[in-house]
């Protein structure tokens, strides 16, 4: 209801009836020509007594009469080999752009800008902060990037039915629906997450808020890169709260340049490492021991769960309810946050064992946000509670969690000898 499509709609035609361009637009997902925006552009110029005879509209494309100006219309899903191949593209409109993935926008530029002054307009309503484009264009504050958020309290041709829908909507959705629906926001909660966003933000300085004070052991989740554009990550907790998040770029050659990074971290905390020992991580433990520190735990995300026949919960052993460590170890973690947002949140009385707190001086607590809350609770074929897998998570366009990875390792619970408590 607000209008984002026929504003674009209605530039793109001014400009195509005083420049020549070649202007491409797309939609992911589209079978055939009336599920593109051909529709639109051609219902606005034959509705406009100016417009209409300048412009020749034939079955797959748009053609202004004296400038030369070109509208061509393509589905990525299906053709985006067609669209890598076209040539002196001016402008791309993408429509419905929140569903475009991260792969699908690299195969994209060298074709869409490669025109000088040629741009790309972006046209979504989000659905979660962990889309591609929201996360790419919206929250990373691009300096190449313009970015205009408009609703419906912009529109001045909306009718009185839309109006009276809006307000009743207003009186009985839930303000995050409410939010989504019309104003323009990305979804608060996926309710296949393991982990809730709003008990991540109800942990941000949750010890101050509660009156907790911070004391305990150092720990660091180390999260080592394992691919080409993955990253390393570090988390560092003293006691119950985290204290330092931290990032950067590494290759899989450069192991023992990020084990070295990690080991001084951990030297100025006297802090147990905690690394994740699969892939390329497995030899991580080998180059502590030759650099001369030994406060190191391996975590397998692979391995059997703790405590197997412990009760997790009444008739329901840990071996019984998780798949995995890595499940346990989410679980665990999603336990905390959940009573500190019990506490915080809902004021409920809390065991201050189970709080999880993050200082908010931290960097990057909004990426952790994102990480956290983006992998889903699955059941496997056994019926067994598992984490959504990084293949998976990539299907989505979801990067791997690097530092949610090391959050997670961070609070599994490991004696000083490398076991589990």
């Amino acid at each position: 209801m607000s209008s984002k499509s026929y504003d674009v709609a209605g530039v793109l035609i001014y400009l195509a009836s005083n420049y020549k361009l070649r202007i491409l637009c797309i939609r992911r997902y589209q079978n055939k020509i009336d599920e593109s925006v051909y529709a639109l552009l051609k219902e606005i110029i034959e509705n406009d007594d100016y417009f209409k005879p300048q412009f020749t509209i034939l079955k797959s494309s748009i053609i202004h009469n004296v400038t030369g100006s070109e509208f061509i219309f393509f589905g990525l899903h299906k053709s985006i080999d067609e669209v890598v191949g076209l040539q002196g593209i001016s402008i791309t409109w993408i429509e419905e752009a929140h569903s475009l993935l991260e792969f699908e926008w690299n195969r994209l530029k060298p074709t869409i800008l490669r025109t000088s002054n040629s741009f790309c307009i972006l046209v979504f309503n989000p659905q979660f902060d962990t889309d591609f484009v929201y996360k790419n264009f919206v929250i990373n504050q691009r300096d190449d990037t313009l970015v205009r958020k408009i609703n419906y309290l912009e529109n001045p041709f909306l009718n009185e039915s839309a109006k009276t829908l809006i307000e009743n909507d207003k009186k009985y959705l839930e303000p995050d629906d409410f939010n989504h629906i019309y104003l323009g926001n990305p979804k608060a909660e996926n309710e296949e997450s393991f982990i809730k966003r709003a008990w991540i933000e109800a942990c941000i300085n949750a010890n101050e808020i509660l009156g907790i004070t911070t004391r305990g052991s150092y720990k660091i989740g180390y999260d080592i890169a394992d691919s080409g554009n993955d990253k390393s990550a570090n988390v560092v907790v003293h006691g119950n709260e985290v204290i330092e998040i931290i990032e950067w770029k590494s290759k899989e050659h450069e192991l023992e340049l990020s084990a070295e990074k990690t080991l001084n971290r951990a030297l100025n905390y006297n802090a147990n490492i905690i690394y994740d020992c699969i892939g390329v991580g497995a030899s991580a433990g080998a180059v502590f021991k030759r650099l001369g520190y030994n406060n190191f735990s391996k975590f397998d995300a692979g391995a059997g769960v703790r405590s197997p026949d412990k009760d997790y919960m009444p008739r329901r052993k840990n071996k019984d309810h998780f798949e995995n460590l890595k499940a346990q170890s989410w679980q665990k973690v999603a336990d905390m946050m959940l009573h500190t947002y019990k506490a915080v949140v809902l004021k409920e009385p809390f065991d201050e064992d189970m709080i999880l707190s993050i200082n908010p001086k931290c960097d990057k607590i909004e990426q952790l946000k994102i990480e956290l809350s983006s992998p889903m609770k699955q059941l496997s074929a056994r019926g067994l509670v598992k984490v959504e897998s990084k293949k998976d998570l990539a299907k989505r366009g979801i990067p791997s969690p690097n530092i949610g990875d090391a959050f997670i390792a961070a609070f599994a619970e490991f004696n000083s000898f490398g076991r589990f408590k």
